[in-house]
């Protein structure tokens, strides 16, 4: 009766051992507005025998605008849901009240472009910093508060406007600046023409989220995409009946990012 004894207690150790060395953590990160740099703090160990939640992130480029981020913020709102809003510093600057409900709704908001000047902005490193630097400073000073220092970059990180050099020594010096850079790995083609049907923006993130335990979903809420407003209310349906967690950059642990890195959405 002894030996059985010890034979369990030794086969319980080992599987425990063992379950150890494939631990998880989830951490929460802050951020230095004074020396602008990421930084994290404390972690919480997740056994990695537990299923992970399935993530989405809303992601909403080229506003704010008068019309349509106010019915997207509704929607939002009326389905308990939070977003990311990546802004446009010039349609800030003609909609700053707008730009504050977004805040006031505990919204993310970070840099997306201060002119969308493709030509201008790409030009070179320096004007690429200087249309962020101005795209930050306008968010901040219009909500008071910090920007997120998760962007995204006009065009997206692997754009064709400009050359692989100059893509390249922008990433670089974003991650100096201790920033990260955001793109999407579901894209509902809500640009992809100036009118497209709703259905169309529907059935795009309702395929392309199927069989993905992280989605970061691109969609736009400048003035005519009123085609995406329409379809927003049965994407999050759709999203809440597939299970997902709505998640912002605001909330973004290091696990996640690490994940979101592994899979190309962010610093590709």
């Amino acid at each position: 009766m002894k030996k059985s004894i010890y034979v369990f207690t030794a086969i319980f150790l080992c599987l425990t051992l063992h379950s150890n060395v494939s631990e998880k953590f989830l951490c929460n990160s802050s951020y230095d507005s004074k020396n602008n740099k990421v930084s994290s703090s404390s972690c919480l160990s997740l056994n990695s025998q537990s299923p992970d939640p399935k993530e989405v992130y809303l992601t909403f480029d080229d506003g704010p605008c008068i019309n349509n981020t106010r019915k997207i913020l509704s929607i939002l709102k009326d389905n308990n849901v939070k977003a990311s809003f990546f802004v446009v510093g010039i349609k800030a600057n003609e909609n700053p009240q707008i730009l504050k409900e977004i805040s006031d709704s505990g919204m993310c908001i970070g840099v997306h472009t201060y002119s969308h000047d493709y030509k201008k902005i790409y030009k070179n490193l320096s004007t690429y910093l200087d249309d962020y630097d101005a795209c930050y400073n306008v968010i901040k000073k219009l909500t008071g508060k910090t920007p997120s220092p998760y962007i995204r970059l006009p065009g997206g990180s692997t754009n064709l406007v400009t050359s692989k050099d100059n893509i390249n020594s922008i990433k670089r010096a974003l991650h100096e600046k201790g920033l990260r850079y955001v793109d999407w790995n579901v894209c509902s083609g809500d640009a992809e023409s100036h009118v497209v049907a709703v259905d169309k923006i529907k059935n795009n993130v309702m395929t392309q989220c199927k069989n993905k335990n992280f989605a970061v979903i691109l969609m736009h809420d400048t003035y005519y995409k009123y085609f995406t407003v329409d379809a927003l209310p049965d994407i999050i349906k759709y999203l809440k009946n597939e299970g997902y967690v709505f998640k912002t950059f605001d909330d973004i642990s290091p696990a996640e990012e690490e994940e979101m890195i592994k899979l190309k959405i962010m610093n590709k």
